[in-house]
């Protein structure tokens, strides 16, 4: 698993930003494919995607390429130039029905197979930006098992509805939705749009937020960090569940920081989840 309280995107033409990178202390960094700018010029930006990805996963930093959408045509010459061995997920942006997601599991199981690397590797985090892909997401999430995280793109939600009625209401509704999507497939969701919403998306209980420059890294890291007792709880859950589970046991009850915590299925999926995303994060900050 790995962190995602900063996700440092940059534009897939922005040499410069792609040098430097590899010096980030974001948890991931997503090379945007997608952007209007790269859509200018996809040759190059393809090139500088694919030469630079290799050079940052290879100074220990996790990689992701933002890749356009299902239905743009450039989709298949995008995944030409980045399944590697580098990679660690694609994010698809204008996820919209469970056939992008289909489409693009196997475009690059081919080219993972062709490459030799093993099919399903390389992972998913669909980007949701519009109200289609909102009311589709829990067919989206089902619809293949590469699935590592879901994103919501706030800033093309607010432009699709207006500015009239993209506001507050609107979002807050957007991120509810998307946040019990990804809660009940057991996915962490990340904020891909204005860092000024990052403390709501924390609110609705989001891994992580997109940061458009290096400066904002630091404090997103801090934001999205665990709650250090609520760490240990889980760790305490888990302990006891296994004593249990030699019982042939199926409920308990655990002493922790905030009290009493009960012990069984749904509460030993939950702490899991949260040691998982605790170990992750451990590991990056000791990069």
């Amino acid at each position: 698993m790995l962190a995602l309280r900063s996700t440092l995107v940059i534009d897939a033409l922005d040499e410069p930003g792609l040098r430097a990178a590899a010096r980030s202390a974001a948890d991931a960094v997503t090379i945007d494919l997608a952007s209007t700018a790269a859509h200018a010029d996809r040759g190059r930006a393809r090139a500088l995607a694919g030469r630079h990805a290799a050079a940052i996963a290879g100074a220990g930093r996790p990689v992701f390429v933002r890749v356009s959408d299902a239905r743009s045509g450039e989709l298949e010459a995008d995944l030409d130039a980045v399944v590697t061995a580098g990679i660690a997920a694609l994010i698809l942006s204008g996820a919209e029905t469970p056939q992008d997601v289909r489409d693009i599991d196997v475009a690059a199981r081919k080219r993972e197979m062709r490459g030799g690397l093993e099919p399903g590797g390389i992972r998913l985090i669909a980007e949701i930006d519009s109200a289609a892909g909102l009311l589709a997401l829990p067919r989206i999430i089902e619809a293949v098992d590469r699935h590592y995280a879901v994103a919501l793109n706030t800033e093309a939600i607010s432009a699709e509805f207006g500015a009239s009625q993209g506001g507050a209401a609107m979002l807050d509704h957007a991120m509810g939705t998307i946040a019990i999507a990804a809660h009940a497939a057991h996915l962490p969701w990340i904020l891909m749009g204005r860092e000024a919403l990052a403390t709501r998306a924390h609110d609705f209980g989001a891994a992580g937020v997109r940061v458009g420059s290096e400066s904002a890294v630091l404090g997103m890291n801090a934001l999205f960090d665990l709650d250090p007792t609520k760490v240990t709880d889980a760790r305490a859950i888990l302990v006891e569940w296994e004593r249990l589970r030699r019982r042939k046991a199926m409920v308990g009850v655990v002493a922790g920081e905030h009290g009493g915590q009960l012990v069984d299925r749904r509460s030993v999926r939950a702490a899991r989840a949260l040691v998982e995303r605790a170990d992750a994060i451990e590991a990056r900050v000791r990069q």
